[in-house]
């Protein structure tokens, strides 16, 4: 089937690279010459887009065999003039899709071949119109390799074929970059999911529920069967509404569920909560990157995420793993986002400047143009970071009624920031905060952690998070739709949240990179769990009488992989303590004069983490839950906070 398309124009907010040095304080002068690392940037004012040069014809439903006879659905958008396509070679843009290939009205296949693309949009293996089962990424690094080289043999294409996808789209392109394709020449993956036994849904050990919700309310009710049923169909989807059900009636185990008539999810489902960081599951190809970097294509790369967003602490790790490895440019961009929130400059009750938001098929546009088409747009030119500094606003409440936290756009050489100073801050029993070591005295606190009662979650980097919970920053408070909560008192209140704030900051602090906090802990189970948040604690105003705690990043450990993600450790006893260190996701946050950095320990986060039945079961199958006495140890420094503090001097 063919049809003409008509395409629109778009218009940019912001183009990577072309930003402008504001000017700075006299006193800085003289650093900034020495390191362009540190120079805030201000896009320029929204310029339009490179203008459409043709009309674009779509092709749907083209079935392209993979080696073992399974076909793979296909739509490919082509350059047109007069209804019909352009002779001629061209190069492609490939996007492998779990969510349908949009049969002829993907937006962004109209887009870039209206400018000289052509695009080829593909359901993956066992979704929508593609044979075959689905397997989460197992099958992905075969068929897309076979895909990019199809695609190379066909008389349209010019033998260059670069990819675009967020999320889902954006790890199937890792996944065919680890097979290294002849024609591969860049890529843009965006949020993308991978190192998922690290953290995205195995997290420090635990499980992050997020992804038993996409495989209820996204992944089931669009498999095959339920798309050739739509009796089946409406079924799965009113069933995934009851996802909160669901989770708290965990463990979920094969044939006891409404998955059960599609048994590959439940499959599916069932082996990632079984499977351990240290599995072969988590680390194949297409579920890792870090595993595979020397197989990875060395090809230009251009990694974007937001600091809020659910796959944040793994595309910086795919960065900096690439960058090392790898000839070929690789850039990152770090945003003040939600999951897929590029175009937004919103990310929950917060929100940031004008210009946080960006326009990313322009923005990818110009990294495709010089990368794939020659143009000398200055891509190649500019700084491998950008990120977005938060936490510079005014504290008050937008015209939407939102906390206007602010920031700005600043560009550096290199991730982690090699200026980073490490400031250590100590965890005291009475709830202090400090730069000074608690006495060889002091007294470890401890609180009942009830399974049954979870710390309920509010905000944070999480992503299918549909009917389940919220994402992005939100103040630490309940509200009447908060999963899990019994009342909306603040998290402080809770008896099991241990409180650990400064005093209010003299002066500003930024913090840029990945904050680590090192507990010392024992418990009476023999596993648990041991959770940390950090909150940006902006003291009361006129707009915000009790004040806003403000999350910024939190993390987990399942106390069974203290020693590592690589293995087991032995059983915990009740009377020896073990050090457990958390990492959480990387940020940058300006903790402003008169604020308070905060840390919140606790022993759940739920739904964000399935709730370890403190049993020492086996993974995923823990029937009995008990309560469990868990204790912060204080004594000489044993717990604290490692912050990535950027000196002031430094910054703009």
């Amino acid at each position: 089937m063919r049809n003409t398309v008509e395409p629109g124009r778009l218009q940019a907010h912001v183009n990577w690279g072309q930003v402008i040095v504001l000017a700075t304080a006299l006193a800085v002068c003289s650093l900034m010459l020495l390191s362009i690392a540190t120079a805030r940037m201000s896009p320029q004012q929204p310029a339009s887009a490179r203008p459409a040069e043709y009309e674009v014809v779509p092709e749907t439903d083209v079935m392209i065999p993979m080696p073992d006879g399974v076909r793979l659905a296909a739509d490919i958008y082509r350059p047109a003039r007069g209804g019909k396509p352009v002779e001629g070679k061209f190069p492609t843009l490939l996007t492998r899709t779990p969510y349908g290939k949009g049969d002829g009205k993907l937006g962004e296949g109209a887009f870039y071949a209206a400018r000289g693309y052509v695009v080829v949009s593909n359901d993956i293996r066992g979704r929508y119109k593609s044979e075959g089962t689905w397997r989460l990424m197992t099958d992905d690094p075969g068929d897309g390799l076979t895909m990019v080289e199809w695609i190379a043999q066909q008389p349209w294409s010019d033998g260059k074929v670069g990819t675009f996808g967020t999320s889902y789209p954006g790890g199937t392109q890792h996944a065919l970059a680890e097979m290294n394709p002849p024609h591969l020449t860049t890529m843009v993956p965006v949020d993308a999911l991978s190192n998922c036994g690290v953290a995205g849904m195995r997290h420090g050990g635990a499980f992050e529920l997020r992804f038993v919700n996409w495989i209820f309310q996204i992944g089931a009710p669009n498999s095959q069967a339920a798309l050739a049923n739509p009796a089946l169909q409406a079924a799965l989807i009113e069933n995934g509404r009851r996802i909160r059900e669901h989770v708290d009636s965990m463990p979920i185990t094969v044939g006891n569920t409404p998955l059960k008539v599609v048994p590959e999810y439940a499959n599916w489902a069932t082996e990632a909560l079984q499977s351990g960081p240290e599995a072969p599951f988590w680390h194949v190809k297409g579920m890792s990157v870090v595993d595979h970097v020397n197989d990875y294509a060395d090809v230009p790369v251009l990694h974007i995420t937001g600091w809020y967003d659910s796959w944040t602490r793994q595309v910086s790790m795919n960065y900096e793993a690439l960058s090392k490895a790898k000839r070929s440019p690789q850039r990152l961009m770090l945003g003040p986002w939600t999951h897929g929130g590029q175009g937004s400059n919103v990310a929950g009750e917060v929100e940031f400047s004008s210009d946080a938001a960006i326009d990313l098929t322009n923005l990818r546009l110009r990294w495709y143009d010089h990368w794939m088409r020659n143009d000398e747009n200055g891509v190649d030119r500019e700084p491998p970071v950008l990120i977005y500094v938060m936490g510079t606003g005014p504290d008050h409440k937008s015209r939407d009624g939102r906390l206007m936290h602010g920031g700005y756009w600043r560009h550096e050489q290199e991730w982690p920031l090699a200026r980073t100073q490490k400031q250590s801050l100590y965890l005291n029993p009475d709830g202090r905060l400090t730069t000074e070591r608690p006495g060889q005295a002091s007294a470890p606190v401890v609180f009942t952690f009830d399974p049954n009662h979870p710390v309920p979650t509010i905000g944070g980097n999480i992503s299918s998070n549909q009917g389940l919970m919220t994402n992005g920053g939100y103040d630490q408070r309940p509200r009447d739709d908060t999963h899990a909560a019994t009342n909306r008192l603040p998290l402080s209140e809770r008896p099991d949240v241990l409180v650990y704030r400064t005093e209010p900051l003299t002066e500003d602090m930024e913090v840029t990179g990945t904050v680590n906090v090192h507990l010392t802990v024992s418990s009476s189970a023999p596993d648990t769990d041991i959770t940390a948040k950090l909150i940006d604690e902006i003291p009361p105003s006129p707009d915000y009488p009790l004040g806003f705690d403000l999350n910024i990043g939190d993390s987990i450990l399942r106390m069974r992989y203290r020693e590592g993600l690589d293995h087991q450790a032995p059983a915990l006893k009740p009377d020896q303590a073990y050090p457990a260190t958390i990492p959480l996701y990387p940020t940058s946050n300006v903790f402003k004069k008169g604020h308070r950095i905060r840390i919140d320990v606790s022993s759940s986060n739920y739904p964000r983490f399935d709730v370890n039945p403190n049993t020492g079961a086996p993974l995923g199958q823990g029937r009995v839950r008990r309560p469990a006495e868990n204790t912060i140890h204080h004594t000489g420094g044993a717990s604290y906070v490692e912050l990535p503090v950027i000196p002031a001097a430094s910054t703009p």
